[in-house]
């Protein structure tokens, strides 16, 4: 394993599998800022003139909340 610790700004991106669903993003990877890892979305705009557009988010998971709602709900006891 490396040893590479990322740094706030170091970003990763890779190609996306749309699976047929042309809406989803071109490339999807992770960007470290303020010391958070954060999930990358970025959409291939060519009209004429290649561009990127977008977006920053916290990272998925799969019960649908955002991690820190989910970081706090795991610590409630659920009845």
């Amino acid at each position: 394993m490396s040893d590479y610790v990322p740094k706030d700004g170091d970003m990763s991106l890779f190609e996306n599998d749309k699976e047929g669903n042309e809406n989803r993003p071109d490339l999807t990877g992770y960007a470290w800022i303020n010391g958070e890892k954060m999930r990358v979305s970025v959409w291939e705009k060519n009209s004429g003139k290649l561009r990127y557009s977008g977006r920053i988010e916290e990272p998925y998971n799969a019960g649908g909340k955002s991690s820190s709602t989910s970081r706090s709900a795991s610590t409630e006891v659920p009845f």
